[in-house]
């Protein structure tokens, strides 16, 4: 009768899995899956290239380069600017029409790399031209005697292959709501970096760019970040440096992209029940802050005829949630194992926001 009553149970908990499963995406993979690496928590970059954004007078009139190396690389490139609601395009660049100039407006020797037609076969077709400077012991000022539009924007890029002065990006990568600062340490090997040599850019995933300032060792946001997740893609902190060094002036930027993050799913006590013939079932109950697709990923232990726990098979479920629900999730396991039966390896994902979560258990 006990036999009778229990498969009679198993068999209505394996009609409930089936009705769940038109309510959600079940995916049971082919071996057992080791657990996630654990989330990225700080970023490291390094920089020895600097960019600005001039106009179209500042060009013309003479931009300062700060190169102190003979392996270098100059870019500049026309960047469509809005205006009025419409897209303003600027004058494509002439490599021929450039030259530099010393601090007493006399001209130095200078290189043209490429021009427009070659900088596309590098797969540069943003119109941009590429030169070099015959020396860099001196104060350089890059200009063009092209009829360039007063408004138009132009970006110089200067690259220092190799350089010993490599600007050194140490950032939090996932920055909880709320929190208006984010911790950004910068280096160039033994050189101190002031907070006065720094200036600070933030864009949100829109591109649009919001008020920053550097604040000893911290970006501090002006006002409170407002898009959660990465579906749109990141929150972006620019940094720019320029500072003396063995009496040279050295210039870096460099672009360090972060999530703003909500824990908009927590789990409760997951359950499972052996359904026979190694077949399981897992609910785990969850609370959502706000209406997406979620998911979970979950490997099922047993233990062994030594006691031991043993892994059995990794199961990952997606479904719709709006504040309570629960994933039902099915697992098929070749190997026989003897109970307690728990959940370890256990991800949650927010898909609509494109956020990760590595409950504690």
């Amino acid at each position: 009768m006990i036999k009778k009553i229990t498969t009679l149970c198993a068999a209505i908990m394996l009609v409930n899995a089936a009705a769940n499963a038109n309510e959600q995406t079940v995916y049971q993979f082919p071996q057992v899956q080791p657990a996630s690496a654990a989330p990225l928590q700080i970023l490291e970059k390094d920089s020895v290239e600097y960019w600005q954004r001039v106009t179209g007078k500042e060009l013309k009139r003479g931009v300062p380069v700060f190169v102190n190396q003979a392996e270098h690389f100059i870019r500049i490139a026309p960047k469509a600017r809005f205006d009025s609601g419409e897209v303003m395009k600027p004058h494509q660049l002439q490599v021929d029409m450039f030259s530099v100039r010393d601090e007493s407006a006399r001209q130095m020797p200078m290189q043209a790399i490429a021009a427009r037609e070659q900088m596309q076969n590098a797969g540069f077709r943003d119109g941009s031209v590429g030169l070099k400077l015959g020396q860099v012991n001196g104060k350089a000022m890059l200009q063009t005697r092209q009829a360039l539009g007063d408004q138009d924007t132009y970006l110089v890029h200067v690259i220092e292959k190799g350089s010993r002065s490599a600007l050194r990006a140490k950032t939090q990568f996932k920055l909880k709501e709320q929190q208006q600062r984010l911790s950004i340490n910068l280096s160039m090997g033994k050189k101190q970096i002031k907070d006065s040599d720094v200036e600070l850019a933030l864009f949100s995933p829109s591109g649009e760019q919001l008020e920053v300032r550097y604040e000893k060792g911290e970006a501090v946001f002006t006002y409170p970040l407002e898009t959660i997740g990465a579906a749109k893609g990141y929150y972006e902190l620019e940094a720019n440096i320029k500072t003396n060094a063995s009496g040279k002036t050295i210039k870096r930027s460099i672009k360090m992209p972060f999530v703003h993050s909500a824990d908009t799913i927590t789990m409760g006590k997951a359950s499972v029940m052996s359904l026979g013939r190694n077949h399981f079932q897992a609910q785990v109950p969850v609370d959502v802050t706000d209406a997406g697709r979620f998911a979970i990923r979950a490997t099922l232990t047993g233990t062994d005829s030594k006691g031991e726990r043993v892994k059995l098979a990794t199961v990952e479920v997606a479904k719709q949630i709006e504040g309570h629900g629960q994933f039902m999730m099915p697992f098929s396991s070749v190997r026989t194992a003897n109970p307690p039966f728990e959940l370890t390896d256990i991800e949650l994902t927010d898909q609509t926001r494109m956020l990760k979560f590595a409950p504690e258990l």
